[in-house]
């Protein structure tokens, strides 16, 4: 019979071994599982032709700027199958701690946003015009996953003036006042902001009042309109403006005392 601490020893070593097995193990199966593109694990992978999986929107973008594998750069056509067996295997990992890491945090991120994405989106298909103006802020920043989109974040804008929603109406009149995912129009802007401001958001009577006060976007140089809505900041009941646009409009009343 081995000595006691021999055979202790023995097994620590065989643990040992047996972990950096696993270990490797891992390591390639985390590697195989890695987008070629963004070198990140995948959030909704799919099989490309070349029978390589990727992230959809990568490999999506990929191929409109070239069909060639970003593999093999052998020819390849566009079409892809969900890689449902990656995905499911993926999240098993990521759940059991068995993959850990930077890459593994910014997937658990990434699913996150795109989560966060399609509860909005189901909000703004029951009619929330709210839900509607998020969805054309995160396009208009490229925020929560989105690339960005002016057009997109236009549309959305105008989707949530539709549905009523007072912030909604801003935004999009914001967009015509700067061209932003539309040509410049400055009446159309003023229409929207105007009645924005008149259905209290405060952005917009913060924005017609840099409007007329400092001469912008086409609006004539005009302090007594400016006065008016730098006015209506105060008791504005929606509360869309930041903190430092609250006091640009105080700190222009106090410089510009009514005669």
């Amino acid at each position: 019979m081995p000595p006691k601490r021999g055979l202790e020893a023995a097994e620590a070593e065989d643990a040992t071994v047996q972990l950096r097995r696993h270990k490797s193990a891992t390591e390639e199966a985390f590697a195989e599982l890695v987008c070629p593109i963004t070198f990140s694990l995948p959030v909704d992978p799919v099989t490309a032709e070349d029978g390589n999986v990727y992230e959809r929107s990568a490999i999506e973008e990929w191929l409109k700027q070239q069909l060639k594998s970003p593999v093999t750069n052998l020819a390849m056509g566009t079409k892809l199958q969900p890689a449902l067996r990656v995905k499911n295997m993926i999240r098993a990992m990521v759940t059991s701690g068995a993959l850990t890491g930077d890459k593994v945090d910014a997937w658990k991120l990434k699913l996150e946003e795109e989560e966060e994405v399609a509860e909005m989106l189901r909000k703004a298909e029951a009619g929330d015009g709210g839900a509607m103006r998020r969805l054309g802020k995160w396009y208009k920043y490229g925020e929560k996953g989105l690339a960005k989109d002016l057009a997109k974040a236009f549309e959305w804008y105008e989707k949530s003036h539709e549905a009523g929603d007072a912030s909604g109406t801003c935004c999009l009149g914001t967009c015509y006042l700067v061209g932003m995912g539309v040509p410049e129009c400055q009446s159309r802007a003023n229409t929207l902001l105007s009645e924005a401001a008149g259905r209290g958001s405060k952005l917009a009577c913060c924005t017609l009042g840099r409007a007329y006060g400092d001469g912008l976007w086409g609006f004539p140089k005009d302090e007594k309109m400016a006065r008016r809505y730098y006015s209506m900041v105060a008791s504005a009941a929606i509360h869309d403006l930041t903190g430092d646009a609250k006091e640009e409009a105080a700190t222009w009343l106090r410089e510009h005392p009514a005669a």
